[in-house]
């Protein structure tokens, strides 16, 4: 019983902060860390970032009040009548909607600073690049000096001009979330799940082939080269579905800077950045934030050949990030290493079950793109990530009995640093020599 599934409709220029957006609010996968990442920095502090992440994680807030709301009253137009276990998550979710010292949170309050965010004229982003009139989307038309910038705005204009489409912009708060879509062995029910509007294609794909019938013999590769050319020695008939270790309060990170981390890199040779800033200007309204255990996806961005510019390949991508531990980012980081791991296995579970989910066909088509993520500027140990790989490759999800792994049958690791993937490759599962069908 998420959200209604209503139209994704563009917002016009001069309206963009006046109209909220439709937030889609997966109800019955909403968990307690969930709710509390969400509140945590929401309440700690009324000061807006450059990307105005605060604001629009308190709009996320107030959409699962209102949610509340709806099936409190019985007002809820998704289904005519709520079930008891949907009632009874209702009032979990609401327990949980508490500030630090246990009181309730204030709603009138919460609602007043979010109308007065949504009124601030200033905006600390155009004016730290010395933009005055900072419209949406004036990331792309602000001069800049650097060439890669450039070069990713004539892909933008030549192929995306007029943006992704709302069916090819995803948003997932947790993997409970894509769990919730997966049809169970032996159910024949013709049934619905609850479902964010893009992802309709999704539910029919995972009903046409579930998740539990899928048993590949997954070969699992290690490429040591930049993603931006992995992505050219991928079969040409073949879907790519890379991982883009994402800032998670910045559409590309130090893009609009020239900075050389994957997520910048990826952008400089696609048309990838328009997605991300569709994503803050039509699903986040003017704001951007990753939430913390879930993720974005977007379809079809456009690798092009730095060299051949009429070379091009088409890949999907996985926004995901990672904590920070050398500096403070958008969500506190874990207190301790136990709950480092807990909630970075939390994370990779997201983006692994959202590219299976994702997946065109049975997955036995399709090469997942992963890479050691959050081992540069970030600080996360090598180790410590390629175990966190290891244990979620080998994880049962989405009602299969069998890893996940078997759910494709490539999966790269790309790295341009040979010594990460040699890592890497001694502590993950080894490619299946035998037929996984005897698994």
């Amino acid at each position: 019983m998420g959200s209604s599934p209503t139209k994704m409709i563009p917002v016009c220029t001069n309206e963009l902060m006046q109209q909220p957006v439709s937030v889609y609010v997966p109800l019955e996968s909403l968990t307690e860390p969930v709710v509390r990442s969400i509140i945590s920095v929401t309440t700690s502090s009324y000061e807006l970032n450059m990307n105005y992440s605060q604001r629009t994680l308190l709009m996320f807030l107030l959409a699962i009040d209102e949610k509340l709301q709806q099936i409190e009253n019985k007002t809820d137009t998704a289904e005519q009548t709520s079930d008891e276990s949907i009632i009874q998550h209702t009032k979990n979710v609401r327990q949980w909607l508490v500030y630090n010292n246990k009181e309730p949170l204030n709603w009138d309050e919460l609602r007043k600073i979010y109308n007065k965010m949504t009124k601030q004229e200033y905006n600390s982003l155009a004016n730290y690049f010395g933009v005055k009139d900072a419209v949406p989307y004036f990331e792309l038309t602000m001069r800049t000096p650097f060439n890669d910038v450039k070069r990713s705005r004539d892909y933008i204009n030549k192929f995306r001009k007029d943006g992704f489409k709302p069916e090819e912009l995803k948003l997932y708060w947790n993997v409970e979330q894509l769990e919730n879509l997966c049809p169970k062995q032996g159910d024949q029910s013709e049934i619905t799940p609850p479902h964010d509007p893009s992802d309709t294609d999704t539910i029919e794909n995972l009903r046409k082939f579930p998740v539990y019938d899928r048993n590949h013999r997954v070969k699992i590769n290690y490429i040591n080269k930049g993603i931006e050319k992995a992505v050219f020695d991928v079969p040409k008939d073949a879907q790519i579905i890379v991982l883009n270790f994402a800032n998670e309060q910045s559409p590309g990170g130090g893009y609009l800077r020239h900075a050389r981390a994957q997520e910048e890199i990826i952008l400089y040779n696609s048309d990838g950045y328009r997605a991300l800033l569709d994503l803050k200007y039509q699903r986040m309204n003017g704001g951007y934030a990753i939430l913390e255990f879930g993720l974005a996806y977007v379809r079809n961005i456009r690798f092009f050949d730095a060299e051949s510019e009429e070379r091009h390949r088409l890949a999907d991508m996985l926004v995901s990030a990672c904590y920070c531990l050398n500096g403070s980012e958008l969500y506190d980081n874990p207190r301790t290493p136990d709950e480092l791991k807990k909630n970075n296995l939390a994370k990779f579970r997201a983006f692994m079950a959202t590219a299976v989910a994702n997946t065109i066909g049975d997955g036995s088509n399709t090469y997942l793109l992963l890479g050691p993520i959050g081992t540069g500027a970030f600080g996360n140990d090598v180790e410590d990530i390629a175990e966190c790989f290891r244990e979620v490759l080998e994880m049962p999800m989405m009602n299969s009995t069998r890893p996940i792994r078997y759910a494709f049958s490539n999966i790269w690791f790309v790295s341009i640093d040979d010594w990460k993937n040699d890592i890497f490759q001694k502590i993950l599962p080894k490619s299946e020599s035998d037929n996984a069908e005897e698994l």
